[in-house]
């Protein structure tokens, strides 16, 4: 379980952290024992578990302001003595079906002597769909909850017969152990930087044939990579497109070579990604200076079994990166 405090709570107002489709603020006024509160209740909550996962919190109150629209205000806390954290999950657990497993109902005491809380509700993605007190199904969009479509609705049940396959990206950036890191300022340091790309199953089933397409600005690898890959423009811009795929070649034997050997591969199979467990990485080199292309963004699209294609995009300055110094001596060797 998550640890919520005052001061956790306190942060998300001082820092202004805004609503999303994963994160929601509702007053104390949200809680009440009426049926039409309680129907609001299961909406809200619903939405998530059918979408992709995330967080109430009751006790935290918007600005009316339309500029400050989805920002939070202040705390507004709940009445323990009225609203107790046993009759929300009641509320909860009899108004949506089937019930949601995995969601966690965290009070942070606010003011002992005024009995008053909040109460941070954690929805995790469900594996299948859940219908609020209404009999509509309900999904996350825009920041509120809106009534999916039939289709949509289907989806979601489906998520426990088909993987789902998201890419993730890591940059790795060498230099010589003698020289500064390149994330210290006024670093001048050579670095040989490559891009690792994984394909994890996020879903709940294990993946057989795994397809992806994945789109660079094309002066962000290096050119050696670029030669045999897909050009086109995007809005003025040079871009390239990568094909990879979860294949391998299982060593089949020896081939004897001089005074040494090379192992024999065999043809490429299919290797399957277990939910959960990501790909071996395909590896692209990158040019030297990355720094340039921060506001770019790489895209992609996946194709997995029967599963519906999954897209998605990262800029570059989100991907971590990982520093590693090279052992100059041992290159050497």
């Amino acid at each position: 379980m998550e640890e919520w405090t005052l001061y956790k709570l306190q942060q998300l107002i001082e820092d202004q952290i805004e609503e999303s489709n994963s994160l929601d603020y509702k007053g104390a006024g949200a809680l009440a024992k009426s049926d039409g509160k309680k129907k609001e209740i299961s909406k809200d909550v619903s939405a998530f578990a059918n979408s992709n996962g995330g967080m109430i919190i009751y006790g935290i109150r918007e600005f009316d302001n339309p500029d400050k629209n989805h920002l939070p205000e202040k705390i507004d806390p709940v009445q323990r003595n009225q609203i107790s954290k046993e009759w929300l999950e009641q509320v909860i657990a009899t108004r949506i079906q089937p019930k949601i497993e995995g969601l966690e109902i965290i009070p942070v005491t606010i003011d002992e002597i005024a009995n008053t809380v909040v109460y941070v509700v954690q929805i995790p993605k469900s594996t299948t769909a859940h219908q609020a007190s209404d009999n509509k199904y309900y999904k996350r969009y825009n920041f509120q909850s809106e009534a999916m479509q039939d289709y949509e609705i289907r989806d979601v049940m489906n998520r426990m017969s088909y993987p789902k396959i998201e890419l993730e990206f890591k940059i790795e950036s060498r230099y010589p152990a003698d020289e500064f890191p390149p994330d210290q300022p006024d670093s001048r340091t050579r670095t040989s930087n490559t891009l690792k790309i994984y394909a994890r199953n996020t879903g709940s089933v294990y993946a057989n044939y795994v397809n992806y397409y994945v789109y660079f600005n094309k002066h962000f690898l290096e050119s050696t990579e670029t030669q045999n890959l897909r050009n086109f423009k995007e809005e003025g811009v040079d871009m390239v497109e990568y094909y990879g795929e979860n294949t391998i070649r299982d060593v089949v034997g020896t081939k004897l070579f001089g005074m040494g050997a090379t192992p024999e591969y065999g043809p490429s199979r299919f290797d399957p990604i277990l939910p959960g467990m990501h790909s071996r990485p395909e590896i692209l080199k990158l040019r030297e200076n990355i720094n340039g292309f921060h506001s770019s963004h790489i895209s992609w699209k996946v194709y997995a079994d029967n599963a519906r294609p999954v897209e998605g995009k990262i800029q570059i300055k989100d991907i971590p990166v990982i520093y590693i110094k090279e052992d100059i001596q041992s290159n050497n060797i």
